[in-house]
């Protein structure tokens, strides 16, 4: 679940201590009393046991009442230290789960600044944001349409696109799957927004990863998007297995300002994967409303959990934020602010929507995979929308010197 340290109780409220002065104005009262008392009744007692009974009694009695309020203000006292003491454990272990990341161990991507469909790197393309939406034909047999789109040859369908992608990128991925023991298990995350359809695409996945001849056992995660790697970071971070995140968009319903795309992530976990170097991190996402005061608060939440000195972040990613809607209105208010105004608003900020389409469900994964290809010194920030819905992610991808363990 997400880590909300503003919704953890505040510090327990301390008792007042006893005050001296109403004290010892009502000790003199009690001695006054008594004396006043014994001079009515002191023929009744005799004179040794007068002060007694005018002094001790009394005084005995205030000193029982100021025992049972010292008691009382020092069993509360007890019961706030051991609150706020609680208190500080609970937010130690937030914290520290909100701080946990994972190894990004490949970052591959293809889109129409791709030469071919061979997974090459396209981190400078990405980076200088090269346009590449225009208007041409699309799957469908429209005409005029702006949207980017993959290479591909005239004679192929949608079917031998997606096929001959998942091939190649296995083809890319084997090599670290080699290095790892049989018995790591591989969780994948298959997230398609193409007309073709999802029962299609997972048939086309296990072909393709049947023919590759991998041998690690496999088994497919549910959820979409960012919120498989904030649950992920609860529930799996001390488990063998490995996570590899793949989507695509291919050939969509409603071509018009769309990227066609392939994205994958090989993602370790910090605590268990020891054996493969990781190019970079990838820290818990942080999820928002659209509205300005929301998403600048997920945006340092997000710094936060890495966390990073002012200043340090170099660029932005912005994906599959609709030009003119509430988000993306959003995503350039924050940009004036901490922490985000410490990037250069041209050579630094990437709107993948506006060179490259909408990406679709591609849309966060993209980002996380350009910038993990051109992580260097600086980390990069990566603000993202939910397909079909109105959430807002911010998340980071660090070098792997801003590692803070578990």
């Amino acid at each position: 679940m997400p880590v909300k340290l503003n919704t953890i109780p505040g510090p327990s409220l301390r008792p007042s201590p006893p005050r001296p002065l109403p004290w010892l104005g009502a000790l003199a009262c009690f001695i006054t009393a008594g004396i006043i008392l014994m001079r009515f009744l002191g023929k009744l007692v005799g004179n040794s046991t007068f002060w007694w009974f005018a002094i001790g009694i009394p005084a005995g009695l205030w000193m029982v009442l100021a025992f049972i309020r010292l008691a009382i203000y020092s069993l509360r006292q007890l019961q706030a230290n051991a609150w706020d003491k609680r208190r500080e454990q609970v937010i130690l272990q937030e914290v520290r789960r909100g701080r946990r990341a994972l190894q990004i161990l490949s970052a591959e991507c293809l889109t129409a600044h791709s030469n071919d469909l061979s997974f090459a790197p396209i981190a400078e393309a990405l980076q200088s944001n090269e346009d590449r939406v225009k208007s041409q034909s699309s799957w469908s047999g429209g005409t005029n349409i702006r949207h980017s789109r993959l290479p591909v040859t005239l004679e192929m369908s949608p079917d031998e696109q997606v096929s001959t992608s998942f091939s190649a990128l296995l083809k890319k991925l084997i090599t670290l799957f080699s290095q790892l023991p049989l018995d790591h298990s591989v969780a994948v995350l298959l997230e398609s927004s193409s007309s073709l359809p999802d029962v299609r695409i997972k048939a086309l996945w296990q072909k393709a990863w049947q023919q590759a001849g991998i041998s690690q056992p496999t088994f497919f995660v549910e959820g979409q998007g960012l919120a498989v790697i904030d649950h992920w970071l609860d529930h799996s971070i001390k488990e063998q297995a490995i996570l590899l995140v793949v989507t695509l968009q291919v050939a969509p319903e409603q071509p018009e300002e769309t990227a066609e795309a392939v994205a994958a992530l090989l993602l370790g976990n910090q605590l268990t994967q020891k054996i493969l170097d990781p190019l970079a991190l990838l820290h818990r996402p942080e999820a928002s409303s659209a509205c300005k005061e929301a998403l600048q608060a997920a945006v340092l939440q997000a710094i936060d959990w890495v966390p990073l000195p002012p200043g340090a972040l170099q660029h932005l990613w912005l994906s599959g934020l609709v030009g003119n809607s509430k988000a993306w209105k959003s995503a350039m208010a924050v940009q004036s602010h901490e922490p985000l105004n410490s990037i250069n608003a041209k050579t630094g900020t990437h709107d993948i929507n506006q060179f490259l389409g909408n990406p679709g469900c591609v849309a966060p994964w993209l980002a996380i995979a350009a910038a993990a290809q051109n992580v260097s010194d600086s980390p990069h920030m990566i603000i993202s929308s939910e397909q079909d819905s109105d959430i807002v992610w911010s998340t980071v991808v660090s070098p792997v010197c801003f590692s803070q363990g578990e």
